[in-house]
């Protein structure tokens, strides 16, 4: 069973997942002469200048998804989420990000996630800290560099102000740092457009407001159905799993637990503000915050039966996606 493997206490488990997100080439040495770039947001420029070279598109992603899954496996085993070191968050990290990578084949996306654990890592260290503005002040800046990215997580701005206030005592410093860090990115980056293009039009997207739009009640394939459905159902197991698993949980698992539902609400309200704003369905935003869930639920698969069953779930629908865009297999929809 591979999540009974994963979750072992063995650190050469970790040299599978290069060899597993390979698989990731599977579409350029299929055809796939030209990766499809939306150019929504500014930094979407990178995924439209990679176009063109699928082979250094796809070994770009490799590099990104195997690094973020261990560096995403090092956060989250030193917040104690779970009593012994464990390995299957880097799975689910290359999995999941394998997976909504095959959707939209977008760079912007792999880097954003390295922003969001490089953030979570810092406002996760702020439990029973004297003073945290430091950690703040650093969680606002990288998650200011996730939002730069992905400019629909600005959700994560009230998110931070939301962990301010429930992990510490109020000091109007702490929300200051941390509004502040948030803000960071974006006015250095203001900046440099200034300096370099001598332009002062900055702008992050283009609202679209319309609930009428055809694009927004379009049908879907049927693997981008099932991709839905399956976060869907695993994110009600998952909110369920955190809210009244562990009551014999250290308060720091507690607190850990709490700051996990509110990453994984900021991305959630990030995917339904897109939906409001461009009338399409981003659902690759939500990835980010489920990462974390998933990985929670699946370390502790022995106290749900549905965990293993959406564990080999999500794995039949990264497969079936890869498959299809590909052209191995074909499109299948209503």
């Amino acid at each position: 069973m591979i999540l009974r493997q994963y979750a072992s206490n063995q650190p050469y488990l970790l040299f599978i997942l290069p060899v597993l997100n390979v698989l990731l080439f599977v579409p350029a040495l299929a055809g796939l002469s030209s990766i499809p770039a939306e150019t929504v947001f500014p930094f979407d420029i990178i995924n439209f200048e990679m176009s063109n070279y699928p082979l250094a598109h796809a070994a770009l992603a490799w590099l990104l998804i195997t690094g973020g899954a261990i560096w995403f496996n090092l956060v989250y085993n030193r917040h104690e989420f779970h009593t012994a070191p464990t390995f299957v968050p880097a799975l689910v990290y290359s999995i999941v990000s394998a997976l909504f990578y095959f959707s939209c084949f977008s760079i912007t996306l792999l880097l954003a996630q390295l922003f969001f654990t490089t953030g979570s890592n810092r406002l996760l260290e702020v439990f029973r800290q004297k003073r945290a503005l430091d950690q703040y002040f650093r969680a606002g800046f990288w998650f200011g560099m996730t939002a730069l990215f992905q400019p629909f997580l600005l959700t994560l701005l009230p998110l931070l102000l939301i962990a301010v206030t429930f992990t510490r005592a109020f000091s109007l410093r702490e929300y200051v740092l941390a509004v502040a860090g948030f803000c960071f990115p974006f006015i250095y980056t203001w900046s440099l457009q200034y300096l370099f293009m001598d332009n002062l039009e900055f702008y992050l997207f283009q609202v679209k407001f319309s609930l009428n739009s055809v694009t927004a009640w379009e049908v879907h394939s049927i693997s981008e159905l099932s991709i839905y459905g399956v976060f869907a159902l695993s994110n009600v197991f998952v909110w369920q799993n955190l809210a009244f698993s562990g009551d014999r949980s250290s308060n720091k698992n507690r607190n850990s637990r709490w700051m996990i539902f509110f990453l994984s609400l900021a991305t959630t309200s990030a995917v339904v503000w897109g939906f409001m704003l461009m009338d399409t369905v981003r659902i690759e935003l939500f990835s980010l915050g489920i990462i974390f869930c998933l990985s929670y639920w699946y370390t502790n698969y022995r106290l749900s039966l549905f965990a293993p069953f959406i564990f080999y779930m999500t794995l039949l629908v990264s497969l079936w996606q890869m498959l299809e865009v590909s052209g191995i297999v074909p499109v299948l929809s209503f």
